[in-house]
């Protein structure tokens, strides 16, 4: 009896959230024949090799769904792990504590995270700043300290990353590290006085009705920032067109457009030069825990492909959900087949 009680509330759980994400979809529109032809393409230019996944894609045009498609075992509204492309919800609840004078991205990290930081620490450690996380040039060592938390290998995320040597003075060199992500996420949950996702979940996450969302916690109860958060298609469409509309969702402004201004520019080029851009995606620049991309759209990347693509050019966004290994195909795709067709 018990059990069936239990499957009875996990039931109207589930039709709970169905019902939500029903009433709370992105409009709809409707592409034309030729549009929906080049827009299929992109499924069989992935699983071409026999081995990569594409999972969904979403196509926002003017504001509207105009596309969306998924393989046989994915739907729009199932939870999707973000990998990296976490780390531009952290980045826009950094935004938000700016928005409400709790942040300043000058703000020194010691002077609010300081108690985490080692008594014997480096002097450059004193210099790092909210925007050095933010644009991943903090100069703190060890990017596969993530994949160690993940593993179980730190018990105190924050500390012990803080403790490993520093690779270079702030700012000199962008350097992606997932782990200043994660101090990004503990530096808004001690401004706050709210963890991360419980911070974006009145800020962003209830605005934009995106109701079905997991994100993964530290050993020390911060939202791991760098990755670990868990919607769907639908919800991440809906953050990138949040995003091309620098702020506003349904005719109300949420967070300042300035923010965007700063967030989606190259505050920093991957190019240790730090002159000029480089070819390819990866070499457009860096923003605020997000990616400048050709064509002079924007994206959030997650690992093996978790992508919403904002290109102001078209007021369009084009999510992809996959697991691939040969990112330089998908790209070439959504410029191939998506792009020029928008």
């Amino acid at each position: 009896m018990r059990r069936l009680f239990v499957v009875a509330i996990a039931a109207a759980m589930a039709l709970g959230v169905a019902a939500a994400q029903e009433a709370d979809k992105l409009p709809r529109a409707e592409a034309t024949e030729a549009q929906k032809a080049e827009f299929h393409k992109m499924f069989p230019l992935v699983w071409g090799n026999g081995v990569d996944e594409l999972h969904a894609i979403m196509v926002l045009k003017d504001g509207k769904v105009i596309y969306e498609e998924t393989d046989p075992a994915h739907t729009i509204y199932e939870k999707h792990v973000m990998w990296s492309a976490s780390k531009t919800f952290t980045a826009t609840a950094v935004g938000f504590a700016v928005q409400d004078g709790l942040l300043r991205t000058s703000d020194r990290m010691v002077d609010i995270i300081g108690d985490l930081c080692p008594p014997d620490r480096p002097e450059w450690m004193d210099e790092i700043t909210v925007w050095h996380l933010l644009t991943m040039s903090a100069g703190l060592a060890g990017e596969n300290s993530s994949q160690h938390c993940r593993r179980g290998k730190l018990k105190d995320w924050a500390r012990e990353i803080l403790a490993a040597p520093m690779h270079f003075r702030p700012g000199d060199y962008f350097q992606y590290n997932s782990m200043e992500t994660y101090l990004l996420s503990v530096i808004v949950s001690r401004v706050t006085g709210e963890r991360l996702d419980k911070y974006l979940e009145h800020k962003l996450f209830g605005p934009l009705g995106i109701s079905d969302w997991w994100w993964e916690i530290s050993p020390q109860d911060y939202a791991a920032g760098g990755w670990g958060l868990f919607i769907s298609a639908e919800s991440l469409a809906k953050m990138g067109q949040f995003m091309l509309q620098r702020g506003v969702w349904n005719g109300k402004r949420l967070l300042d457009a300035a923010w965007f201004d700063e967030a989606m520019s190259p505050q920093i080029m991957q190019d240790k030069n730090k002159e000029k851009k480089g070819s390819g995606e990866g070499n457009q620049g860096y923003g605020y825990q997000m990616w400048c991309c050709t064509h002079g759209a924007y994206r959030l990347d997650g690992a093996w492909g978790q992508y919403a693509i904002i290109i102001p050019e078209k007021n369009a966004v084009v999510v992809i959900l996959e697991h691939s290994t040969n990112t330089p195909e998908v790209f070439k795709g959504v410029w191939n087949y998506i792009y020029p067709n928008l």
